[in-house]
């Protein structure tokens, strides 16, 4: 007689938490697969459905690049802070020269820059194209510039010491390089509030559309759910080729979107380029980079993910199957 001893069945075909992980890996591979060979079968269809939501997805993506990019280049000029002095235009040459060097022996400030008259008309002749209009006239209009940098360049020492040095008697006017700036960049958070609305509002159109074409979907496979919830299908398993459907609709509208976007930036880099040499600055356009794209095609995936979820969920609340 053997003495060989058998396990219990049950012990044998024991089911490990691996395996269990292993399954539903290689069930949403399936499924993953199944609904990208189901998209590429009505490729006309698939292809407008991407196409309208890449258009949706460009629009606010474009438009937070262009502020981040002219928010960088406001940026560039916030660090100056420089302070125009416009002298009274009957100084003479000796006079100016006292004020400047009066302005040297201050220690609140780093730098100063005389443009004499002489150099200004100069300058407007070059830059303004009226050159010999300006030459026909008897005595030069432009005063002398001295332009300051201070050393404490809080908003508040900035006005302080603007008003002071404006109270000269050589000083004509002093404008404060920083006002313009900030009446900028309070006419830039504005447009920043109406891009994040617009974003809002397209965002909820990409999820009416990945919605919508998902609710058809479902639509048409209504009896197939209908026999496999009478079989004892979770609603989770229903669920879950829909919702690979919406990430990828959302997926590929991204993808689409970032390619658009790129492209677009790319056109306009040159005219750029060639407009800030015109100001001899060498600011040039960023485009979306790759942390960009990524943060896009994420909120891509997710719009899709969730118009899925919202499609679905509101037709198993429907379905009543007996």
């Amino acid at each position: 007689m053997s003495n060989t001893k058998t396990r219990p069945a049950a012990q044998q075909h024991k089911v490990t938490v691996q395996d269990r992980r292993r399954l539903w890996a290689q069930q949403h591979k399936e499924v993953a697969r199944d609904c990208f060979r189901q998209l590429f079968m009505a490729p006309l269809s698939t292809f407008m459905t991407v196409l309208v939501l890449a258009i949706a997805l460009t629009l606010p993506s474009f438009l937070f690049t262009s502020l981040a990019n002219v928010a960088r280049l406001a940026d560039s000029w916030e660090g100056e802070n420089k302070i125009s002095l416009y002298l009274q235009t009957n100084l003479s040459a000796s006079q100016i020269d006292g004020f400047v060097q009066r302005l040297l022996l201050r220690e609140d400030l780093i730098a100063i820059d005389l443009i004499d008259s002489e150099q200004g008309l100069l300058e407007f002749q070059q830059l303004s194209g009226v050159g010999d209009v300006i030459s026909a006239l008897e005595q030069n209009p432009l005063p002398a510039v001295v332009s300051v940098l201070a050393r404490d360049t809080s908003e508040e020492n900035l006005a302080a010491l603007s008003q002071e040095l404006a109270a000269m008697a050589q000083v004509e006017q002093a404008q404060l390089d920083l006002e313009w700036i900030q009446r900028f960049n309070a006419g830039l958070l504005v447009v920043e509030r109406g891009v994040i609305a617009l974003s809002f509002l397209l965002a909820f159109a990409v999820l009416l559309v990945i919605g919508n074409t998902v609710r058809l979907n479902v639509a048409s496979r209504r009896d197939e759910i209908l026999v496999s919830k009478l079989m004892g299908a979770t609603n989770a398993w229903v669920r879950r080729p829909f919702l690979y459907t919406g990430i990828c609709y959302g997926f590929a509208g991204g993808v689409f979107a970032w390619l658009m976007l790129e492209l677009s930036l790319l056109v306009m880099r040159t005219p750029v380029a060639n407009l800030a040499q015109l100001y001899q600055s060498e600011f040039v356009l960023s485009s979306l980079g790759m942390i960009g794209g990524t943060v896009l095609l994420a909120i891509a995936v997710f719009l899709g993910w969730l118009g899925a979820l919202l499609s679905v969920n509101k037709f198993l609340s429907h379905l009543d199957p007996q």
